[in-house]
């Protein structure tokens, strides 16, 4: 199976339908997931009329996040070829999370942070123009908008920016503008459609933990060490530029880890640890390059695909 996703035959992304289709049947059968409430952050006031049935659309934003990392990885030139290594380690590190059975805000956020992760690689060092910049707040400020905890990890996206190129006053007001907007849009189409409640920002949600959440927490906690520690094994080969895209990544991961761990200790959620799956799946592929992790991270990942499945009974 990884030989033909590390290849450069688009045809195998053909295959992931069928994967989370698998996932979808087998947890409809075990009923493992079966969260039941829509949660858009501040847009909850357009969907609160949406049947549940809409969580089927769940299945379709992943593979679509799924595809866009992998095409993020392939356009970002990490490699010398294509890969299509990544979907497949994003979609089952997904099945792990409750929020890819569920039509939510968790997921749409993906898909604005995962363009907001494009316009960043497409920084240089040397450019000192701003659209890149104001792009990449602004898709973090509509990130923001459907999973609003995200608003306290703006400021490290100036931090991000920083790693590859220098930042002036003027690009932190650029950026500050650029997240704030599209709040302003928020607002303003809820005065302009009549809506009586002004959506809130910050609402907390609690919820219960499933068994297996020590489990997933040490899978994402290996998956992680193994992609951060077989891409420093090749930092000497590494240009300059993907270094530096590499210490973006870094700032992406702690970021989100410490938002997640708040989320964990205060509201026992879960789904917040999925946001880490941005940074490590576009690392794990450099495990698979590997001469020391080669072998090790390929047995790794056809036992994490059967635990993948089996949990659903496992944990039930």
């Amino acid at each position: 199976m990884l030989k033909l996703f590390s290849g450069n035959r688009t045809v195998v992304l053909l295959l992931l339908p069928l994967f989370i289709s698998l996932y979808h049947f087998v947890n409809y059968t075990s009923d493992f997931y079966s969260n039941q409430e829509l949660n858009f952050g501040a847009w909850n006031e357009f969907f609160h009329s949406f049947h549940i049935e809409m969580n089927s659309v769940s299945a379709l934003l992943v593979l679509m996040n799924a595809i866009l990392l992998n095409r993020l990885f392939n356009r970002s030139n990490f490699f010398d070829r294509i890969t299509y290594l990544i979907a497949p380690f994003y979609l089952v590190l997904m099945t792990f999370f409750e929020t890819a059975f569920t039509f939510g805000g968790m997921l749409v956020a993906h898909f604005f942070l995962i363009f907001m992760l494009q316009q960043l690689f497409e920084l240089h060092q040397n450019d000192e123009s701003k659209s890149h910049l104001f792009n990449a707040m602004f898709l973090a400020g509509v990130a923001a908008t459907f999973l609003p905890s995200i608003i306290f990890v703006l400021p490290m996206i100036l931090v991000m920016i920083r790693c590859i190129r220098p930042l002036r006053f003027r690009d932190v007001l650029v950026g500050l503008i650029a997240a704030v907007l599209p709040f302003i849009y928020l607002y303003a189409a809820f005065y302009i459609l009549g809506y009586s409640n002004y959506p809130a920002i910050l609402n907390s949600i609690e919820s219960s933990l499933n068994g297996d959440w020590l489990v997933v927490i040490g899978l994402l906690a290996i998956s992680a060490t193994i992609g951060f520690i077989s891409f420093l094994s090749q930092w000497q080969k590494s240009a300059i530029r993907t270094k530096s895209q590499f210490q973006m990544l870094l700032v992406l991961f702690v970021s989100f880890l410490i938002l997640a761990l708040v989320h964990l200790l205060s509201f026992q959620q879960m789904d917040f640890f999925s946001l880490l799956l941005l940074p490590i799946c576009l690392l794990l592929p450099f495990a698979f390059r590997s001469e020391s992790l080669g072998m090790a991270a390929s047995g790794a990942f056809y036992l994490l695909l059967v635990f993948s499945v089996m949990k659903f009974f496992i944990f039930a």
